[in-house]
């Protein structure tokens, strides 16, 4: 039950992440959003918050299955990857991800064979899909065109990932595509571009749910000028409001500038990465941009 309360929470808020589009993209899908949940606040509602912030999301990361979810039983593994399976099954015909406004990314290890080859294949698929369906909308309307990736972090740890692009420097000095009298010249670009997120932003905010106040081995290269937001909410409890909140923190830090040389201040970008997660899935949000507050009365009210 639990776990299927998590999963409707990333669908759900996904669409919330939809509003912060760089455009009025998104507009399409506000009737969708609406049809699809009753539940949820009128389209004139939705309008209004989505005007108290000026900046935008492009990125998003789930931390759907972690390398130390290996350790739970195998029930309830079977169980995730089930749930995992199902939601691919079904998102596929959503119509964002048909329309191309939904690109999904798959990061982590899917070639270990502990994975389901259900739930692989339908995950595979779900990501083949999107990227064609985005690809043509580029060549429809341009590569300004805008959409959201969502970067689903399956079997992913970040030690684990340090590891391998480690191991793959090693394999190219080994095999001398890099000479051995340049390894004192390289800097840290050699490992960030051997990640698996090497394709996408560093994260800018972080934003960890269920009380916990640790970062549980995500993304732990990436975050380095992570803002890093915790909030007591269950992931499955996270809604729009709480991700509004979150971004309103956001947008009222004042973030240090001491970033040496080769970390130039990027607050001025206008992409943004969102990461969720709760007790299976993770939630952090990464943005690149300091425009995220709301009117002073918001603001006002948040404090107080």
């Amino acid at each position: 039950m639990g776990h299927a309360a998590g999963a409707d929470r990333v669908i759900n808020v996904i669409k919330a992440l939809q509003r912060y589009l760089p455009s009025s993209d998104y507009s399409d899908d506000v009737s969708v959003y609406h049809e699809s949940s009753s539940s949820q606040t009128t389209s004139t509602e939705h309008t209004t918050t989505t005007t108290t912030h000026h900046g935008t999301i492009e990125y998003c990361t789930l931390y759907a299955f972690s390398t130390e979810n290996w350790s739970r039983s195998p029930e309830e593994i079977n169980t995730i990857f089930k749930l995992m399976e199902r939601i691919a099954i079904q998102y596929r015909s959503h119509e964002s991800v048909k329309s191309g406004k939904i690109q999904i990314d798959l990061l982590g290890n899917l070639e270990d064979e502990r994975i389901p080859p259900g739930a692989k294949k339908e995950l595979q698929r779900l990501q083949s899909e999107s990227r064609n369906a985005c690809n043509k909308r580029r060549d429809k309307f341009g590569n300004s065109t805008n959409i959201l990736t969502i970067c689903l972090a399956i079997n992913y740890g970040a030690r684990a990932d340090i590891l391998q692009a480690a191991q793959k420097l090693a394999q190219a000095i080994a095999s001398g595509e890099i000479s051995p009298n340049d390894i004192s010249a390289m800097d840290e670009s050699e490992i960030s571009k051997r990640l698996c997120t090497a394709h996408i932003p560093d994260p800018d905010l972080i934003i960890r749910t269920s009380g916990e106040t640790r970062l549980s081995n995500f993304l732990l290269w990436d975050a380095a000028y992570a803002e890093l937001y915790f909030t007591d909410l269950l992931w499955p409890d996270f809604d729009e409001e709480a991700l509004e909140e979150a971004l309103v923190w956001y947008g009222k830090r004042k973030r240090l500038r001491l970033m040496p040389d080769n970390h130039p201040d990027t607050s001025s970008d206008t992409s943004e990465i969102v990461t969720l997660w709760g007790s299976v899935y993770t939630a952090a949000a990464l943005c690149r941009n300091e425009s995220f507050a709301g009117d002073g009365d918001e603001n006002k009210a948040l404090e107080e």
